[in-house]
């Protein structure tokens, strides 16, 4: 019975050394065999906003000198370092690096989706990306997007993301506010900011100023600007006031 038993042990010692040989064996073959025989390349988050295209990834992806990818072992390629390639970009938000079954290294990246273009009294120009982030302007594509001016601009064009300033964020608020709003994001075409903050925002139809002050109290501005544009425009006319004031409590001064 015991040399039964010490048979049997023995079979299944080399039944299990084989079997881990032959894993060792296709994982070794897996990662340095399997050759990268294509990249697909996706890109989400567009919005109809192509900053960014395939070719320009595609261009982050070889652009260490030498590396060829296409037809190189897997196991040569550093997924990583494609990926913080693509991430570097100023209009990439995040990437995704991986390699399927087919052969293909697939690259998924997402676009940073901007919410307003920054047109800056100083002659600079950027815009600004819905998590905060100030991005360059792109020559394959301008966003139709709400037009932030005026002599702030000069101040925000230097700064990489509006958590970095205290009024940069309530400006966000403030635009966020407006594009998130149906009536509104139809109706406001440019927001003008002086050097102190004040807003003047310009509106798609009519040449009335609307002054709003700072970048405060926006909901309640906004109501006495609902009331202008849905009760006293359309008895007075669409011209009929060129100035229009929100900036004080419970007051809407029209002129």
């Amino acid at each position: 019975m015991k040399s039964k038993e010490t048979i049997w042990r023995i079979v299944g010692i080399i039944g299990s050394s084989i079997v881990l040989l032959s894993m060792i064996s296709f994982i070794d073959k897996r990662e340095v065999g399997y050759k990268v025989d294509d990249i697909e390349v996706k890109i989400e988050n567009t919005y109809e906003n192509f900053f960014i295209d395939e070719e320009d990834v595609l261009s982050l992806v070889v652009e260490k000198k030498g590396d060829s990818i296409l037809g190189d072992a897997q196991g040569r390629v550093s997924l990583k370092e494609i990926e913080a390639r693509i991430e570097g970009h100023s209009f990439i938000k995040d990437a995704q690096v991986f390699r399927d079954l087919t052969g293909h290294l697939v690259v998924k990246a997402i676009q940073n989706k901007p919410i307003a273009r920054i047109i800056a009294s100083n002659g600079k120009s950027a815009y600004l990306g819905e998590d905060g982030d100030i991005l360059p302007t792109s020559s394959k594509y301008t966003a139709r997007v709400v037009i932030l001016s005026g002599n702030y601009m000069n101040q925000l064009t230097e700064r990489g993301n509006v958590n970095e300033n205290e009024y940069d964020l309530k400006l966000f608020d403030l635009i966020n506010f407006i594009i998130e709003d149906d009536f509104w994001s139809m109706q406001i075409a440019q927001i003008d900011v002086n050097s102190k903050g004040k807003i003047v925002m310009i509106p798609q139809v009519g040449k009335q100023r609307l002054e709003f002050g700072r970048a405060e109290d926006v909901e309640r501005k906004f109501k006495r600007l609902e009331i202008f544009f849905k009760e006293i425009m359309p008895t007075k006319g669409w011209n009929t006031y060129s100035r229009v004031n929100v900036e004080y409590k419970d007051q809407i001064i029209c002129e």
